[in-house]
């Protein structure tokens, strides 16, 4: 008996020490293995980092601007972005670069929704973004980390939910002493974390409402057909495992007016608050013509706008549009602001004594694309207008990618399909986003 009692005093203990000594040894490696990585990683880059002026995620990708001083075009030859976590990960990215007043200017070549993919970065990692250089004086390349010279704040993104889970994503600048020296660095770091309550994987816009009724033919307005279809597509979101918000609902479509989108309680307002990754407007055209058109923003990889029409043309009765005007492929269309566009709207806003916007001819011209992508699709409503409140987000480094979805005419052959073959049209769309 006494033996038993002794066993049962001495092997908690023994296990006990055991497992501090696994732990210890676990913490050990784990300090080696980060050690090394830090050595890696800033064992070779200059003190001075490259200069970021704009930072902004998109959908589900990072996008950096930014320029390194004292480079001049006469003696650059070649520059890479590189995402890196110090070990197997290593992932290099084209740039575009310009020069201005001897300082080397650079972007991500890659489109707005295809840069660097959040997504795909792993659980429990630390990322870094360094900058190679290759100059014409040097045989060697000059690698350069990157310090925060813009006005934006470091971000905090959420992974889309998948099996119930999502990745706290965050963003950030932050400086990394080694070998006495302090180097500043924009790092990513992947931790678990589930949706706050206000965060919001999808948002679904119902265009028009209230005294807007949008499009009409007899007992059908384009406003209560979109939020049915609307309502529908949540649904078939969430069945997916996705958390899905609507811009409008029951609760506040009779209070939505054109000039109010922009309030706290305004449809932009609501879409933006949501930190979505995604937003799909639904619309129905405001021409004569028919079929499916697909608004996609510019300066975007269009593959995502594509697989939208294609699977609503390939899983129901409609078709695609046949309009020509912004069309880039068959259902699929950019429509940016024009040159004529851009004189009539400011010379309209200099008759109010308005100062004109700073647009371009790479502003989107639809506002539900334009001005919930924020700095990435140059959302402008700033308040300077009063006809409108001030869009809080437009100049927002979080930007949520939106497809403005027109789905036919309804003073046409169109509706009957519309009304008839709802489901097929809403899990079209929502199968788009099947994981």
């Amino acid at each position: 008996m006494k033996r038993i009692w002794q066993l049962v005093i001495i092997v908690p203990i023994l296990i006990g020490v055991i497992w501090g000594i696994r732990i210890s040894l676990k913490n050990g490696i784990a300090f080696s293995n980060d050690k090394e990585k830090i050595e890696k990683v800033f064992g070779v880059v200059k003190t001075r980092p490259a200069e970021i002026t704009k930072f902004y995620t998109y959908g589900t990708s990072l996008n950096v601007e930014g320029k390194i001083p004292g480079i001049s075009k006469d003696n650059y030859e070649g520059i890479k972005i590189y995402v890196t976590d110090g070990a197997e990960y290593n992932k290099e990215y084209k740039v575009n670069i310009s020069f201005e007043n001897n300082d080397l200017i650079f972007s991500l070549k890659n489109n707005i929704n295809n840069a660097i993919n959040l997504e795909e970065l792993e659980l429990n990692h630390k990322y870094y973004i360094q900058i190679r250089l290759k100059v014409n004086n040097s045989k060697d390349y000059k690698y350069y980390m990157l310090s925060n010279a813009s006005e934006y704040k470091d971000i905090e993104y959420y992974s889309l939910t998948k099996d119930g889970k999502n990745n706290k994503i965050d963003i950030k600048f932050d400086t990394q002493n080694y070998n006495d020296k302090d180097y500043e660095y924009l790092g990513i770091t992947v931790s678990e974390g589930k949706l706050p309550e206000n965060v919001y994987d999808i948002v679904i816009d119902a265009g028009h409402g209230g005294k807007d009724l949008g499009q009409s033919s007899g007992n059908y307005s384009e406003a209560v057909l979109m939020l049915e279809y609307a309502k529908s597509l949540k649904s078939a979101l969430e069945s997916k495992g996705y958390k899905v918000k609507l811009t409008r609902d029951d609760s506040n479509t009779e209070s939505y007016n054109y000039n109010n989108m922009y309030d706290d309680y305004g449809r932009i307002s609501i879409a933006c608050k949501t930190h979505a990754k995604y937003m799909i407007s639904l619309h129905l055209n405001d021409s004569k013509v028919s079929g499916v058109e697909v608004y996609a923003p510019n300066n975007s990889d269009l593959t995502l706008a594509k697989k939208i029409a294609d699977n609503i043309c390939g899983n129901s009765s409609l078709e695609y549009s046949n309009a020509e005007a912004f069309k880039i492929l068959d259902g699929v269309y950019v429509e940016n602001f024009r040159d004529t566009d851009i004189s009539s709207f400011s010379s309209s806003l200099q008759k109010k004594g308005i100062e004109p916007y700073e647009i371009t001819t790479d502003t989107p011209y639809l506002y539900t694309i334009r001005e919930v992508g924020g700095i990435a699709t140059h959302a402008y409503v700033d308040g300077r207008n009063t006809e409108y409140s001030a869009n809080k987000y437009y100049n927002s480094n979080q930007g949520i990618e939106c497809y403005q979805v027109s789905l036919g005419n309804i003073k046409s052959s169109d509706l009957e399909i519309l009304l008839n073959e709802q489901q097929q049209i809403v899990n079209a769309i929502a199968n788009v986003f099947e994981r």
